[in-house]
């Protein structure tokens, strides 16, 4: 008897209890919803409102930064394109600089005098072997600076009597009128003459004395193919120092230019010769790697300089 009685107890406790205490649990329960109620609904409220303030400071934030993006790019882009202006500017610049000093040097070297200065010395020019040049008729070739090489078919000229020479005469002034020759060659000669000389005298005025038609050829040191060979360990630096600057063993024997394929060219071509081009290259020459060029003076065409001018610039 005595186990049952907690049971029982519970059981009358709940059937007694129950119905007295669910009415005061549901008062209780009201009251607590009227009086917090209005506190959560304020706290979502001023959440709501946070979280809205949040979203439109997102939006100018990232407005801002797209504002931002857009003018950083504008600026880079302008300052690109001042960078671009400004180095055109500074080239053109440069570009006058370096012509304006050309043109001092060109006439400090080949211009006017000091005032009671000697006259630099002129050869001559002498025909040695007349009866060699009546042989060639209207077909004249020359073969200018042939120093001891003499060429056959040719009529060689030199500012030195040397055996073998015909024709003793300055390459700026040969006993030719314009227009009359078949023919100009020359075999390292040019290198010897520095690059305004040649690009504003001595190669308008060889253009010059060709007849339409008329061909010149030149025999240089390939600049390209000896400072490939160096490096290859093919050519030894003194033997590259020797051929780039000339041997110097006297007046006429320094080097004052190298030429690759592209800037021979391109100086045969701004003398008024066309068809230019290069028709062997990377030849060997002792310990000379050569190639050689040629150039044809288009027909019809105005002589580009004269004797006179050739003489009085190059002198």
């Amino acid at each position: 008897m005595s186990s049952q009685q907690p049971s029982l107890i519970r059981k009358l406790g709940k059937q007694v209890l129950a119905p007295i205490a669910r009415p005061i649990l549901v008062r209780l329960d009201r009251r607590m919803d009227r009086r917090y109620d209005p506190r959560l609904q304020a706290l979502r409220h001023d959440a709501e409102a946070q979280a809205k303030q949040l979203r439109l400071l997102q939006d100018s934030v990232s407005a801002q930064a797209t504002f931002l993006d857009e003018a950083r790019a504008a600026l880079e882009n302008d300052v690109r394109m001042d960078r671009s202006r400004l180095q055109d500017e500074l080239g053109a610049i440069r570009d006058r600089l370096e012509f304006a000093r050309n043109e001092l040097m060109y006439e400090i070297r080949y211009g006017g005098r000091e005032p009671g200065g000697a006259e630099a010395e002129v050869t001559e020019p002498r025909i040695v072997k007349p009866d060699r040049l009546a042989e060639r008729g209207d077909d004249v070739q020359l073969n200018l600076g042939c120093g001891h090489i003499p060429l056959p078919g040719f009529l060689n000229v030199d500012s030195r009597e040397l055996g073998g020479v015909d024709i003793v005469a300055d390459v700026h002034r040969l006993p030719f009128d314009p227009g009359t020759l078949t023919r100009i060659h020359s075999a390292h000669l040019l290198e010897h003459f520095p690059l305004e000389e040649l690009r504003r005298t001595l190669l308008p005025y060889w253009t010059s004395l060709l007849r339409p038609g008329g061909r010149l050829t030149a025999v240089v040191p390939d600049a390209e193919a000896m400072i490939s060979e160096f490096s290859a360990g093919r050519l030894s630096f003194e033997e590259l120092r020797l051929v780039t600057f000339g041997q110097q063993e006297y007046d006429k024997d320094f080097h004052f230019n190298m030429f690759s394929r592209a800037s021979i060219q391109d100086l045969l071509q701004q003398a008024g010769l066309q068809d230019v081009r290069v028709v062997a290259s990377g030849r060997r020459n002792g310990i000379c790697y050569e190639m050689e060029v040629e150039g044809r003076r288009p027909d019809g065409t105005a002589t580009a300089a004269s004797g006179a001018d050739a003489t009085s610039a190059g002198g």
